[in-house]
C-alpha cells in the first residue's frame, strides 16, 4: 500500500533517502501485478527509479521486472543504479492534434518534471474555490468535459504529469454553456448540484500570481454526466513569469512560464521566531482538541508534515482551515517567514474561536437531549418497576380507572352511561400515540366531570335570604320579592327548581351585581357569561367533535366549573346578541331558556342529553325591543326603573361612600362629605337613573383627597384634620355642575310650551314641546320672541273651512321619528276641531304657519306618548294661555280625542319626582300601573287618570282664563290619586258624583309596604291618609 494512494498489489514500494523508490516484492512475485504496479508508479512518480522524464517508460519484458524485483530486494539503495531499462521512444503528438497544442506550447519539457526542480512552463488549471497548499492531496471536481478530456489525452501521451494550480482572483459563477447546464441538470436530478472546484477561465489575468505545482495523480470520468474529478498532489510554490498561450476554444487551458519560490528558513538564533513557532504549535494543538473535523484532517496528512518547520506548519494550518479564500491565498503568497506566521496564527485563532462556539452549542444540545433521554429512560424504568410491583397499571388502564372513579356517586342517565362505556372500550383499543386517542380521552374527561344528578342544598330560610338581599342592595323590592317567592315554592315542594328571569332597566341600577346576591341568598353556585356581540352559535351549543380544538359550549363549561346541576347562571347583555351570516345565538338560546325543553339539552360536542331544568337563569337587558319575541316570551320580565333622590342618598351613605374610602386608602377619618354636598352631587351632577355616575364622582372626590394627603406628608406640613367637602368647595373636586337648573323653564312655561314625560333606555326623562305660530298679517303667537330658524320638512294638513281652503300649515323639528311625526299631524287635526268647539271665531290654526319643536334636537325621539302633550301645546298657543304650574302629562291621542295607554309609567314618575313636578296627567288605562308603584315613589304626587282629551283640557288649563267646555266629558270619569308627602296607612275616599255623573269608588290595596328603612324621610303619621282616590266627571 503506497502513501500515494495506489491500490494494494502483490508488491510494496518504499521511498529511499535519495528520492527514488524501491519495489519490495515477495519471494515469488506475481510478475503481472508487479508490471502493472510499476507502470502506474512510473506515471505517478516521475522520479521513481531515477528514470528520465522525457517520455513514458515501459519495461520491455517481464524478465526485466523480475530482475528489478530481485536486485531491489538484495541491493537496497544500489538497485536503481544497476537497473538497465531499455527505453522505447514514443512519437510526439502532431501539431494537428488539438490535444497536444497546449503541451507543445509549454515547451520541450512537455509537462514532465525532472527531479524536484519541476518544469519551467506548465499548463494552468484554474482553482475556483481555494488555493492548493503543498503536501495536501486534493480531489478537484471539474464540470467542464473539454478540460477533463485534454488532461486525459495529454496524460495518455505522457506529456502532462505536472500542471500549475493558480486560484482565481474572484469567485467564479457556474458555467452558463450547454455542457455545464446539462451537467448541473443531470447532477440535480441525481440528488444535488456538483461542487465546482476547478474549470476554465477566459484569461490568465483572472488568476493570482502565486500558485503551486500540482502533480496529477489520477483522472476519473463521471459515469453518467459530463466532467469528472482530478486527484492532485501540490508540490511547491511557483510564480507566474510570463504568458505562453491563452485559453482557446480547442485548448481550454492556458500555458505559463513559472519560476520556483524558495522556502524561507528561520535562523537558529532567532528567539522571536522560536517563540512565535511555539505559539503556533500551542494554538494548533488547542484547535485539534476543540475541533474533531480539524483533528481528522490532521491525522490524514500528519505523516507528510514536519511540525518543526514553520512554513510547513502554516501550510498545514491553512490547508485544513475553512477560512476565506483571500486569507488562504495571503498565506500562500507571503515569501518571508514573519508574515505567514502572523496570518497563520490569525487563521488558527478564528478557527479556534469558531470551534469553541460550535463545541459550546453542541454541548448544550447534547446536554438537553441527554437530559430528556435520561428522564425518558428513568420514567420508563419507573413505569416498568411499578408495573412489576403492581403499584400502577399502564396508561389506558389508569385512565379507565380514573374515569370510573369520577362517576362514583353520580346519577348518570342510562343513555349517557352507554356512551361512556362505548368510549372507554374504544379508548382501550387505541394506541396512546395516535391522535384519536387524545380526542377520545378529552371527550371522556368532559363526560365524567359533569355533575350528573348532583345538586347543592338550597337555602330555604326566608329571613336569612331577605337579610342577604338587603345587605347587598338597597331598594329593588320587585326582585327581592320574586326571589323570596321562589324560595317559598321550593320550601313547599321540598325540591330545587329552575326559573328564567329577565332583569330590564337602565345602566347602573345593579342588574348584574344582583345575580351574585341571588346566588348567595340561595346558597347556590354562581356563573356569569356575557352574550353581548356574540355571533357564534358554538359559544352556546359547542363545536362538533370533528373539528380540531373542539370544546363544549358555555353552559356545559358552567356545569363543570360549578360542580353542581343547579347553579345561578347570569346571562348578561342578552339584548345585545349579534345576528348575521355567521349565526344567530338567540335561536340557540330558545332551547336553553325554555322550561319545557331544557330538561334534555344537547350540546353539539357532548351529543348526549343534559338536564338544565334546575338551573336558575337570570338575564339582564337595557331594553326589550331588540330581544326576539319568541325568546322574550320564555322569560319572566322584572323591570328595574332606577332610583329616586332619596334612594340615591341612602345608597351613597350605606354603600358607595364606604367603598370609595376603602379603595382609595383615605379611610373614614380623612374625609367628611357633608350631606348638603352629597345632595348637590345627586341633583346637579348625577341625575341618571342608576348610580354608576354617582360612584364615579365619589371616586373622583376620594382621589383628590388622597392626593392632598400625600402632598401634605411629602412637604412635612403639620397633620390636618379630615377634609371637609361642602357645597361651596365641591367644584374644586368634581368641576362645574352638569345640570345648571332644575328645569328648562324655571319660572313657569309660557303659552305654547308643555312639559311631557318620556321613557328612554337610561330611564325616564321630562320632555318639553314648544309651539309658535305666525299669521299672514305678521302677528306672532306663542312664547316671548319671534321664531327664526331654518326651514324644516313641513307636514301639510288639509281640511276644509266654511269659507274655502286653509292656508295654514305646520313644520316639525327636533329629530322626531315617524311615529312621533304622525302624532304631531293627529294633534294638529284634533286641535283645529277642538278649538272650533270652544271658540268658533278663532281660526288661528287654519291660517297661521305653525312650528312645533321638541328641544334637544341632537337626541332622536320617537313614540306615540307625546300626543296629548303636542295637542296641549297647540291649544295653549291658540288661546295664548299657559298651562297650570307643576303639571306634566303623557298619553297617546286618537283623532276622536281618546287618550290611550302608554308604557314606562314607573320611569316617568321617577323623572317627574326628580324634576319636582307635583301634578301628573296619565291615561286612564295606566291607573293600575301607577298604583303598583311603591308608596314612597308616589309621595307628594297628584295623579289624574283621564280617558278623553276633554278632561285633559279641564285639568291642565285655568278655567277662569280660558273658554269653558260647555258639554260633559266624552270619556270615562277622571280618577285622581293624591299621595301625601308623609306616607301613612292607606285610606280610600271618593267624591260623590254630581247629577248626571257616573262615579264609583276604587279601593287602593291597603297592604302596600311602608317606605323602606334607611331613607332620609320623615316617618309616616298613623292618622295621615295614604292616598285619596276620587272619580269626577266634569
Amino acid at each position: 500500500s503506497s502513501p500515494l494512494g495506489i491500490h494494494p498489489f502483490a508488491c510494496q514500494f518504499k521511498e529511499v533517502p535519495d528520492g527514488t523508490w524501491l519495489c519490495l516484492g515477495p519471494s515469488e512475485p506475481n510478475t503481472a501485478a508487479i508490471c502493472e504496479a510499476m507502470l502506474m508508479l512510473v506515471r505517478r512518480a516521475p522520479s521513481a527509479l531515477g528514470l528520465a522524464t522525457r517520455g513514458p517508460q515501459r519495461f520491455r519484458s517481464l524478465q526485466a521486472v523480475r530482475l528489478f524485483a530481485g536486485r531491489a530486494s538484495r541491493g537496497g539503495a544500489q538497485a536503481p543504479a544497476e537497473l538497465k531499462v531499455e527505453e522505447k521512444s514514443e512519437p510526439s503528438p502532431t501539431a494537428e492534434e488539438p490535444a497536444a497544442a497546449g503541451a507543445e506550447a509549454a515547451g520541450p519539457s512537455g509537462g514532465k518534471a525532472s527531479g524536484s526542480s519541476g518544469p519551467s512552463a506548465l499548463l494552468v488549471l484554474p482553482l475556483l474555490r481555494r488555493p492548493a497548499f503543498p503536501g495536501f492531496y486534493q480531489t478537484l471536481q471539474v464540470s467542464e468535459q473539454e478540460v477533463l478530456e485534454i488532461l486525459q489525452t495529454l496524460r495518455r501521451k505522457g506529456q502532462v504529469d505536472y500542471i500549475g494550480g493558480f486560484m482565481t482572483k474572484e469567485p467564479q459563477a457556474p458555467e452558463p454553456d450547454a455542457t455545464a447546464s446539462t451537467a448541473t441538470a443531470t447532477a440535480t436530478a441525481g440528488g444535488g448540484a456538483l461542487r465546482r472546484d476547478a474549470g476554465r477561465v477566459s484569461s490568465v489575468t483572472q488568476l493570482e500570481e502565486i500558485g503551486t505545482v500540482l502533480q496529477v495523480v489520477e483522472l476519473q470520468q463521471y459515469p453518467n454526466i459530463p466532467g469528472g474529478q482530478v486527484v492532485v498532489m501540490p508540490r511547491h510554490r511557483v510564480r507566474r513569469t510570463r504568458l505562453v498561450s491563452q485559453p482557446s476554444p480547442h485548448v481550454p487551458l492556458a500555458a505559463v512560464a513559472v519560476e520556483p519560490i524558495t522556502e524561507p528558513q528561520a535562523e537558529r538564533n532567532d528567539a522571536d521566531a522560536r517563540i512565535k513557532h511555539a505559539e503556533l504549535v500551542s494554538t494548533f494543538k488547542k484547535l485539534l482538541e476543540a475541533s474533531a473535523l480539524h483533528k481528522e484532517k490532521f491525522e490524514q496528512v500528519a505523516q507528510h508534515f514536519n511540525m518543526n518547520n514553520t512554513v510547513k506548519l502554516c501550510d498545514l494550518a491553512a490547508g485544513i482551515s475553512m477560512a476565506d479564500r483571500q486569507d488562504l491565498q495571503a498565506v500562500l503568497t507571503e515569501e518571508d517567514l514573519t508574515a505567514p506566521m502572523e496570518k497563520g496564527m490569525a487563521i488558527m485563532q478564528r478557527d479556534l474561536n469558531f470551534a469553541k462556539l460550535q463545541s459550546e452549542v453542541k454541548s448544550q444540545v447534547e446536554e438537553k437531549v441527554s437530559k430528556e433521554q435520561k428522564t425518558k429512560m428513568l420514567m420508563e424504568q419507573m413505569r416498568q418497576i411499578q408495573k412489576e410491583l403492581g403499584i400502577e397499571k399502564d396508561e389506558k388502564q389508569t385512565l379507565t380507572t380514573q374515569f370510573r372513579e369520577a362517576l362514583e356517586g353520580k346519577d348518570v342517565p342510562v343513555e349517557v352511561e352507554k356512551v361512556i362505556e362505548a368510549e372507554m372500550a374504544k379508548l382501550n383499543s387505541l394506541e396512546p400515540s395516535s391522535s384519536e386517542f387524545n380526542v377520545c380521552r378529552t371527550y371522556l374527561e368532559w363526560l365524567t366531570c359533569l355533575p350528573w344528578g348532583h345538586a347543592v342544598e338550597e337555602n330555604r330560610n326566608i329571613a336569612k335570604a331577605e337579610a342577604i338581599l338587603d345587605e347587598d342592595h338597597y331598594g329593588l323590592e320587585d326582585v327581592k320579592e320574586r326571589i323570596l317567592e321562589h324560595i317559598a315554592v321550593s320550601f313547599l315542594k321540598d325540591n330545587t327548581q329552575g326559573k328564567i328571569m329577565c332583569l330590564v332597566g337602565p345602566p347602573g341600577v345593579g342588574k348584574t351585581s344582583i345575580g351574585k346576591s341571588v346566588a348567595r341568598a340561595l346558597d347556590r353556585k354562581f356563573y356569569r357569561f356575557s352574550v353581548g356581540g356574540m355571533h357564534d352559535v358554538a359559544e352556546i351549543r359547542g363545536h362538533r367533535r370533528t373539528y380540531v380544538g373542539a370544546m363544549p359550549g358555555k353552559l356545559i363549561q358552567c356545569l363543570k366549573s360549578t360542580g353542581c346541576s343547579n347553579p345561578v347562571v347570569l346571562i348578561d347583555e342578552i339584548d345585545k346578541l349579534g345576528r348575521d351570516m355567521r349565526g344567530d345565538p338567540s335561536s340557540a338560546l330558545l332551547e336553553v331558556l325554555d322550561p319545557e325543553q331544557n330538561g334534555s339539552f344537547r350540546d353539539h360536542y357532548l351529543d348526549v342529553p343534559v338536564d338544565l331544568s334546575n338551573v336558575l337563569f337570570l338575564c339582564t337587558a337595557n331594553v326589550l325591543d331588540t330581544i326576539p319575541g319568541p325568546l322574550l316570551d320564555r322569560m319572566e320580565t322584572i323591570r328595574i326603573a332606577g332610583y329616586v333622590f332619596e334612594e340615591k342618598m341612602a345608597i351613597a351613605n350605606k354603600y358607595l361612600i364606604p367603598q370609595t374610602e376603602e379603595q382609595s386608602g383615605i379611610g373614614t377619618e380623612k374625609l367628611d362629605l357633608q350631606e348638603e354636598a352629597l345632595k348637590k352631587i345627586i341633583k346637579d351632577y348625577a341625575r341618571e337613573a342608576g348610580v354608576r355616575h354617582l360612584r364615579q364622582l365619589l371616586d373622583k372626590v376620594s382621589r383628590k383627597v388622597a392626593l392632598d394627603l400625600v402632598r401634605a406628608k411629602t412637604s412635612e406640613s403639620p397633620e390636618q384634620g379630615p377634609t371637609s367637602i361642602t357645597p361651596e368647595n365641591l367644584t374644586k373636586y368634581i368641576g362645574q355642575p352638569l345640570h345648571m337648573s332644575d328645569r328648562l323653564f324655571a319660572g313657569g312655561t309660557p303659552p305654547g310650551v308643555v312639559m311631557g314625560l318620556a321613557w328612554t333606555s337610561n330611564g325616564g326623562a321630562t320632555l318639553y314641546v314648544e309651539a309658535r305660530g305666525r299669521l299672514p298679517s305678521g302677528r306672532v303667537q306663542g312664547g316671548m320672541a319671534s321664531l327664526s330658524s331654518r326651514p324644516a320638512p313641513e307636514v301639510s294638513q288639509a281640511a276644509e273651512k266654511s269659507g274655502g281652503g286653509m292656508t295654514g300649515h305646520m313644520q316639525v323639528t327636533g329629530q322626531l321619528g315617524s311615529v312621533m311625526s304622525e302624532s304631531s299631524s293627529i294633534s294638529l287635526t284634533y286641535s283645529r276641531l277642538f278649538i272650533r268647539e270652544i271658540d268658533p271665531s278663532n281660526s288661528f290654526l287654519d291660517e297661521a304657519k305653525i312650528h312645533l319643536h321638541v328641544p334637544e334636537g341632537a337626541t332622536p325621539k320617537d313614540g306615540p306618548s307625546a300626543g296629548v302633550t303636542m295637542t296641549s301645546a297647540l291649544v295653549s298657543l291658540v288661546l295664548e294661555q299657559p298651562l297650570k304650574a307643576e303639571v306634566a302629562m303623557t298619553g297617546e291621542l286618537t283623532l276622536m280625542g281618546k287618550v290611550l295607554k302608554v308604557g314606562g309609567i314607573k320611569e316617568k314618575v321617577i323623572a317627574a319626582r326628580r324634576e319636582g313636578v307635583k301634578t301628573l296627567i296619565l291615561p286612564r288605562q295606566n291607573e293600575a300601573d301607577y298604583l303598583e308603584l311603591k308608596e314612597y315613589l308616589r309621595a307628594g304626587l297628584t295623579a289624574h287618570f283621564v280617558d278623553h282629551y276633554d278632561d285633559v283640557y279641564r285639568l291642565a288649563f285655568d278655567e277662569s282664563q280660558t273658554p269653558p267646555l260647555l258639554r260633559p266629558s266624552r270619556g270615562l270619569p277622571v280618577v285622581t290619586v293624591v299621595t301625601p308627602e308623609e306616607p301613612a296607612d292607606k285610606k280610600v275616599s271618593a267624591e260623590q258624583p254630581s247629577d248626571g255623573d257616573r262615579g264609583d269608588v276604587r279601593p287602593i290595596p291597603a297592604d302596600s309596604p311602608n317606605l323602606p328603612g334607611g331613607l332620609p324621610l320623615r316617618s309616616p303619621s298613623p292618622s295621615a291618609p295614604s292616598a285619596e282616590v276620587s272619580k269626577t266627571s266634569r
